[in-house]
């Protein structure tokens, strides 16, 4: 209440001015002539009465901002209450003074200004119009400083001012657009921030008939969730939208926080859309016309997985030639995982590796309250390879966060790979050196190793103990 200091301090100053000018205390107005002493009169009255507009003014700002600011209210609203307080206060301390320190008759005064008061407003309705608008948007808490509107125009921006005229909305192009506050009413218009903050976005993708439906639902879904500022609650969905002529239509819902973020957020979600669908072996569908010259085979759905594409796009097996993928190929291992499912444990003993086809999983080190989360593992990424390289235990926990697709590989199908081509072992070992620089802690080593590792180095310490674990020979 601070702003109310210098307001009470003058109009007690003038409250005191006034009282000795009317009661003629210490005789000091009749001292004066009969002209001087009427015009101090006057002057005494006005600054009284326009003293008590101003400290009235300052009561009713000071109450009403003290009211919004309870609220947390972030509109116009204390402005324009504050502004109309003004024009009354002041209106009525006019005819006051009209009345007491004038002393004339208000009953002509008014029926003049009636008749003055109906031309003004017929030639001032628009303003009056948007006036009363913006109120109520205000008081209805409709519109909020900072809220992103879509009107019916299509113009997208946000909330900059709410003037006694007009809303002044910023677009994300930074372009300003002013809409008078009735029209604005008048006319259909959506809050992208109401009643929630969060709201939703919608990206499509369409796949051929052959692809799973259930299959790209899990890897959409995985690449909405892997992508940051995607809202976990409200959770992401994948609906299918329409069965076109050329394919399935999927659509990725999605909330996000701010509608200007939101491009840059729908980006990463159509780029993880597309590298999720592409690690997996598939794409999305052209739009196609078929002409079939003959009777063409049964379509069906194919619910296989294409390995070898899988395989040749893993930089894990780009070393080998197209003789071992389709070994590989024939004898990989396709797994399915519920959510929440536990697919590997820290600790424990393994012998194979896991290349992620779809959904989402995490990594963490430690047990219960006390574990540390490493991250997520999306699709094409590979988990496992040091267990099945060098027979280690698993160095992480990893759990799937939705339904999960897997293949996994294990010891005997590499082993005769690499018994015939041993030129492998040594590239192995270094793209695994390079993984531990950046995952440190990802393998436990004795003494005796790490004076080995200081000797020769990470990667050829690694060739060397995939090479005993293989060949179970002394290097």
């Amino acid at each position: 209440m601070r702003r109310l200091v210098v307001p009470v301090i003058g109009f007690a100053i003038l409250a005191v001015l006034y009282a000795i000018v009317q009661n003629d205390i210490a005789g000091i107005a009749s001292r004066l002539s009969l002209n001087t002493r009427d015009d101090v009169a006057v002057a005494a009255g006005i600054g009284f009465w326009l003293g008590a507009a101003w400290f009235a003014n300052a009561l009713i700002a000071a109450t009403i901002l003290h009211y919004a600011g309870r609220r947390r209210a972030k509109t116009q609203l204390p402005k324009l209450l504050i502004d109309i307080g003004k024009l009354l206060v002041y209106f009525v301390a006019i005819l006051i003074i009209i009345s007491q320190v004038f002393e004339k008759s208000l009953s002509g005064l008014l029926a003049t200004s009636g008749f003055l008061a109906a031309f003004i407003g017929l030639a001032v309705q628009k303003t009056i119009s948007d006036a009363f608008a913006g109120i109520a948007l205000n008081t209805d808490q409709v519109i909020k400083i900072g809220d992103w509107l879509q009107t019916s125009t299509a113009v997208t921006g946000r909330v900059k001012e709410i003037t006694w005229r007009a809303t002044h909305l910023v677009t994300v192009e930074g372009h300003q657009v002013v809409i008078p506050n009735s029209m604005l009413v008048a006319n259909q218009f959506t809050n992208l921030n109401a009643p929630y903050r969060h709201f939703r976005v919608t990206r499509t993708i369409r796949t051929d008939y052959s692809v799973p439906a259930e299959r790209v639902v899990v890897i959409l879904q995985s690449a909405m969730e892997a992508t940051p500022g995607v809202l976990r609650d409200p959770a992401p969905q994948v609906l299918i939208d329409e069965v076109l002529n050329g394919g399935i239509l999927f659509s990725m819902n999605y909330w996000v926080v701010d509608y200007a973020e939101s491009f840059v957020i729908s980006r990463e979600v159509m780029i993880n859309a597309l590298k999720f669908l592409d690690r997996a072996g598939w794409a999305p569908s052209l739009p196609r016309q078929d002409v079939v010259l003959v009777d063409h085979a049964p379509r069906h759905i194919d619910t296989g997985i294409d390995a070898r594409t899988v395989l040749r796009r893993t930089p894990f097996f780009q070393l080998f030639n197209p003789t071992a993928l389709d070994r590989l190929e024939r004898e990989i291992r396709l797994q399915e995982f519920p959510a929440g499912s536990v697919i590997v444990r820290e600790g424990d003993p393994g012998a194979s590796l896991f290349i992620v086809i779809a959904g989402l999983l995490e990594a963490s080190k430690g047990v219960a309250a006390e574990a540390r989360v490493l991250g997520p593992l999306v699709p094409g990424d590979v988990f496992g390879e040091m267990s099945l390289l060098t027979g280690a235990t698993r160095s992480a926990t990893i759990s799937a966060r939705t339904h999960t697709i897997l293949l996994e590989i294990g010891k005997e199908q590499l082993e005769p790979i690499l018994t015939e081509h041993p030129e492998a072992i040594a590239e192995l070992g270094r793209l695994q050196a390079e993984r531990l620089v950046k995952n440190e802690g990802a393998v436990s080593l004795s003494p005796e190793e790490q004076r080995e590792v200081r000797a020769v180095g990470m990667a050829a310490f690694l060739g060397r103990k995939i090479r005993r674990f293989f060949t179970r020979a002394e290097v």
